[in-house]
């Protein structure tokens, strides 16, 4: 290892030690849950006061941005039953979603909310990840933006968490592990979400591209180019991909017979 490599790797470890020793057991924050003890997390205004105070050049943390999904929901009647008795509960629902021109510092999916810090120490970058949830630790969908906003602070924390602040109440037996991260599976259904989101993003605004070149409108491109992929495997397995390619095929078309009129 070189002399740079072994600077950088004393200053990660220079961060651990100073923020692992702080004890932060008369700053932490309470969350009742209906069910199982409550879920504990330091202060996220303690925690950003004290990392100022051991590192004043910290920047301001950064929250990752996503294509803006808006849900279309509605409350869904479901039967349950608790101690011989039945109740009727419900649920929110999705019926339909839109993807808007505009991104937003979390990422929404069907199946909830998501959003993504990053803090840089001393040069190094720290990130975690975290999904709104209920009191009883269930995803929530579509969520409110107070409910967003406290998340937001709640993931700056566990970012900290992994530079070495209160890391040792996460490793408790009092905090979930549904809280510490996502489960595997629903970290892949956000990544294929946000894959998707990207794509229907990229697709809008090269239909729109197209539409401006040829005079028409970006409904009949699009009805042009699912007319001619639709019985190709590709457009079956995804659509919208597959649409994108076809988009930027016809549009370099189109610029080599711009060149050509010239």
């Amino acid at each position: 290892m070189d002399y740079k490599g072994g600077l950088v790797m004393a200053e990660k470890k220079s961060v651990f030690e100073t923020l692992s020793k702080v004890d932060v057991s008369n700053h932490i924050d309470l969350i009742k849950m209906k069910k199982g003890p409550e879920l504990k997390y330091v202060s996220w205004a303690f925690a950003w006061s004290m990392l100022k105070s051991k590192y004043p050049d910290t920047p301001t943390p950064t929250f990752k941005c996503f294509p803006e999904m808006v849900l279309t929901t509605k409350k869904e009647a479901y039967k349950t039953k608790s101690y011989g008795k039945e109740y009727t509960r419900y649920r929110t629902v999705v019926t339909n979603f839109q993807i808007t021109n505009r991104e937003v510092p979390y990422l929404t999916t069907t199946t909830g909310t998501m959003v993504e810090c990053t803090i840089k120490v001393n040069g190094t970058d720290y990130s975690e990840s975290l999904y709104v949830m209920d009191n009883a630790n269930n995803a929530v969908i579509n969520p409110t933006m107070q409910q967003i906003n406290k998340t937001q602070k709640r993931c700056l924390v566990k970012a900290l968490a992994m530079a070495g602040l209160g890391l040792n109440l996460y490793a408790g037996e009092d905090l979930p592990m549904g809280d510490i991260s996502e489960s595997d599976k629903q970290r892949e259904e956000a990544k294929e979400q946000a894959k998707k989101q990207e794509i229907k993003s990229r697709l809008d605004k090269a239909l729109k591209v197209l539409a401006d070149e040829q005079g028409t409108t970006t409904t009949e491109v699009k009805a042009a180019l699912i007319d001619q992929y639709k019985n190709e495997r590709a457009y079956k397995e995804n659509p919208d991909l597959a649409l994108l390619g076809g988009a930027t095929a016809m549009y370099r078309q189109l610029q080599k017979e711009n060149q050509k009129a010239v």
